[in-house]
């Protein structure tokens, strides 16, 4: 049988979501680890758990969907409180149920769904969860060149380099600006997301926002004119939010 759940987790405490090894031995700290030790020590049998999206260290989620195969029918209820109570306490799971044996948390997702936060001034609250720029930044023009990733593009020079030959399309349908206060926050839909592609784009605007580059910058960069060094914005401001699947199940 095949289960699915939604999976919250702070960033900072992991080096990403994805298993990962070093000299033939698995990294303890990231989150696929730490779920997959919760749900073997809750369930004596090894389980294989399956992500969304496979974010970046220092990244969080509020939204992440996974799966994971079980050969016996489970107490949904019983398994994610338990869960919960021996993970660490940066991360938890909800919405534990039974799904299709079609369903995959990767492949089945239509739409990832990311915000992305700065901030102008100080603060103590929710700092773990924004970009401290500590500059005045533009937020018109920002909205304004932000159009520009609307839509189909190879967002390849968007992206860390990578040579397997898979397409680096991307179909963005929404880069939208929110005000909140003295911070800027930025939600971002596409039906995929390639390599730290979220934290360049958004590097990018706010370096047109803080007068670095002039507009246009985006179309540049697309067109393979652009001259000069850009920015990366840091993992601390980006939270996957949820995944849309393509039977239009929405997991916020």
């Amino acid at each position: 049988m095949r289960y699915k759940f939604i999976c919250e987790y702070s960033g900072f405490a992991f080096s990403g979501w994805q298993e990962q090894r070093k000299n033939g031995i698995i990294c303890e700290n990231t989150v696929q680890t730490e779920l997959e030790n919760a749900f073997c020590i809750a369930l004596r049998q090894k389980i294989r758990i399956v992500g969304a999206g496979r974010t970046d260290a220092g990244v969080h989620a509020r939204g992440q969907t996974a799966h994971f195969d079980f050969p016996e029918s489970l107490d949904c209820k019983l398994l994610e409180r338990s869960v919960n109570a021996i993970s660490n306490k940066n991360v938890c799971i909800r919405n534990l149920e039974p799904c299709p044996e079609s369903f995959h948390a990767r492949y089945s997702a239509s739409e990832r769904y990311y915000t992305y936060t700065l901030c102008t001034e100080p603060l103590v609250l929710g700092r773990e969860q924004v970009w401290l720029c500590k500059c005045k930044l533009n937020a018109e023009l920002m909205e304004q060149e932000a159009h520009s990733f609307l839509g189909t593009h190879d967002f390849n020079p968007f992206s860390i380099p990578r040579n397997d030959g898979k397409s680096t399309e991307c179909n963005v349908t929404e880069f939208r600006l929110e005000k909140c206060g003295f911070a800027i926050r930025w939600h971002i839909r596409a039906n995929r997301f390639l390599h730290k592609q979220v934290r360049s784009m958004v590097g990018l605007l706010f370096d047109v926002g803080r007068g670095r580059y002039e507009p246009g910058a985006v179309n540049k960069v697309f067109s393979g004119e652009f001259k000069g060094e850009r920015t990366w914005a840091p993992p601390e401001g980006l939270v996957l939010e949820g995944v849309v699947s393509q039977c239009g199940d929405v997991v916020r």
